[in-house]
């Protein structure tokens, strides 16, 4: 049985910005009458980049804090210091707006794919890709909430909004153990978007909830299993 839409409600860019948190069904309706991208992408670099700056200096403090716990040679810490505090203090906030792009492109041709091919769905990649755009703002919420805990601790270390708040902190240059990488992945705002997904997906494929649910979480399940197994190979390169 699908799901059966309401009769789609003209929504504008504000009143999806708003809706997404409050009435997400209807937005995703409005989304699946008129996907689009645009303003959800504006919205995230530019609060993306404004609450990069924010913390860019604590972020900094706290790389060499942790260079210093590892025991790097004086030389290379020096090095490593004066490339963070010169050139390349700013680099990374050019790679945002590219970098969101490339992400969600990659979030929404594996939905895509896996709604289409396992799934047995018919849906465009336009549709999907702003589902995964519009429920981006969770994460950005998220973002805001996490950038105000620094900046009132005065350090990124320890400031998480997952189960992993349930362990203690790894100290500065160890690596996390298995349990906290993975209490890190429950995440509220992950979980929250991951809701959204659900709902989005299950509107524009026409799926049953509990369908679109299978879909999601499957992939979800997938990237936890992935990502803790890459970080205990890398050294929590890919981690939490």
């Amino acid at each position: 049985m699908s799901t059966e839409n309401s009769p789609t409600k003209e929504m504008g860019a504000l009143g999806r910005i708003v809706n997404i948190f409050s009435s997400p069904r209807e937005t995703f309706q409005s989304i699946d009458h008129k996907p689009t991208w645009v303003v959800p992408f504006i919205l995230f670099v530019i609060v993306t980049l404004l609450l990069s700056f924010l913390v860019m200096d604590i972020g900094i403090k706290d790389r060499l804090a942790m260079l210093e716990a590892r025991d790097l040679p004086a030389q290379q810490f020096e090095a490593a210091k004066s490339r963070m505090e010169g050139s390349l203090k700013y680099v990374g906030l050019v790679f945002i707006p590219v970098g969101a792009l490339a992400v969600w492109a990659i979030v929404a041709g594996l939905l895509l794919f896996s709604g289409n091919t396992i799934m047995g769905g018919e849906a465009k990649f336009k549709k999907v890709f702003s589902v995964v755009a519009w429920s981006s703002l969770v994460g950005l919420l998220g973002g805001i909430v996490k950038t105000l805990l620094i900046l009132s601790k005065g350090t990124t270390h320890g400031v998480v909004s997952s189960l992993a708040i349930l362990l203690p902190t790894p100290p500065l240059g160890q690596s996390a153990p298995v349990l906290y990488r993975l209490l890190s992945k429950f995440d509220l705002f992950t979980i929250w978007e991951l809701i959204l997904w659900i709902i989005g997906l299950a509107i524009v494929y026409r799926f049953t909830t509990k369908k679109s649910a299978t879909l999601v979480l499957s992939l979800w399940v997938l990237w936890i299993v992935v990502s803790i197994a890459l970080s205990g190979i890398f050294g929590g390169m890919f981690g939490a």
